[in-house]
C-alpha cells in the first residue's frame, strides 16, 4: 500500500512537509521493491536514508521549535531521540540478521506507523503553535 502526504497530513510548514514527503517516497520505494521481489536490495538504501533523514529532519524541526520558543520542545525532542534510537536498533538488526522479508515488513510497518502518528499527534501541534507567531531568535 503506497502512501502520499495527503492534505490531512500536511502541517502547513513547507520545509517540514517537503521532508515528510521524502520519507514517504522512500517508504513507497521500499514497498514497491518488496512487491516486485527486490526488497532486499532496497532495504539497505532505506536504512541509510533513515539514518541521515532522522538527523537532518529532526534537527530542522528542533531549530524551528527553538526559533518560536515552542513550549513542548523538550518532549518533542525526546520523541525524536527515541525514534533515532529505534532506527539504530533496526540498522543493527539488519546488520546482524540480514535483510529478510520479515525485516522489510517490520521496517515498513514500524516507520509508517510512527511517522503518521507523529505527524498527526505532534507535528500538527507544533505547526499550529508557530503559525502566526513571531520568532524569538
Amino acid at each position: 500500500m503506497d502512501f502520499a502526504l495527503e492534505q490531512d497530513l500536511e502541517t502547513g510548514n513547507a520545509a517540514i512537509d517537503t521532508q515528510h514527503k521524502q520519507l514517504i517516497a522512500m517508504l513507497n520505494a521500499l514497498h514497491g521493491a518488496y512487491q516486485s521481489g527486490k526488497g532486499r536490495q532496497e532495504v539497505e538504501r532505506t536504512m541509510e536514508f533513515l539514518v541521515v533523514y532522522t538527523i537532518k529532519h529532526f534537527a530542522d524541526e528542533e531549530k524551528l521549535q527553538e526559533k518560536y520558543d515552542y513550549p513542548e520542545y523538550f518532549a518533542h525532542k525526546h520523541l525524536h531521540a527515541e525514534f533515532r534510537e529505534l532506527v539504530q536498533e533496526l540498522a543493527a538488526k539488519m546488520s546482524r540478521d540480514g535483510p529478510t522479508d520479515d525485516f522489510i515488513r517490520e521496517i515498513y510497518i514500524t516507520i509508517s506507523e510512527w511517522l503518521f502518528n507523529h505527524i498527526k499527534n505532534e507535528d500538527f501541534k507544533m505547526a499550529e503553535y508557530i503559525q502566526g507567531k513571531t520568532p524569538t531568535a
